[in-house]
């Protein structure tokens, strides 16, 4: 079967949990950035499709939410799994809640947080700035869940067609 991965990501940690569910499924499997590649990509040929991003200050990708919304209806056609990635473990369910259709989160096999990681060097100077000002210094932050992105891919490949 094949699989499209559909990442938004501003940092690269959603981009990074991408590329290692693309590695630990078995099969023809393909990475889609949510802003450069999707619109080349023809969902109807996918049996299976993963698509999840960042939350940063409390937000997905505009670009991820309007791609689920365009094409629902052939999503919930497919096997569906979804993710988010951050570093705010707090209100998980509300945070899927309010960042995917309700539609795709009740037909999805799999939903996984995968934990995230804030290192200031890679922040352009006003994200250093407001950062600073929110985490009350300038310590990186890693809550990375590699495990999370284990049972993610796991709960994908053991789901039956």
């Amino acid at each position: 079967m094949r699989t499209l991965i559909v990442y938004a990501s501003k940092s690269g940690y959603a981009k990074e949990c991408a590329q290692r569910i693309a590695q630990g499924l078995e099969g023809d499997v393909e990475i889609a950035d949510i802003k450069k590649d999707t619109a080349r990509k023809n969902l109807a040929d996918y049996g299976m499709i993963l698509a999840g991003g960042s939350v940063r200050a409390g937000h997905v990708s505009g670009s991820l939410r309007k791609f689920l919304e365009a094409n629902k209806e052939v999503l919930l056609q497919k096997r569906l799994g979804l993710f988010l990635c951050g570093t705010d473990p707090d209100n998980l369910e509300t945070q899927f809640e309010t960042h995917y259709p309700k539609e795709l989160l009740d037909s999805a096999i799999a939903k996984e947080w995968f934990g995230g990681k804030i290192v200031f060097a890679e922040q352009n100077a006003i994200m250093r700035f407001m950062l600073k000002r929110i985490l009350k210094g300038e310590q990186d932050v890693h809550v990375e869940k590699p495990e999370a992105v284990q049972a993610f891919i796991t709960a994908c490949s053991t789901v039956s067609e």
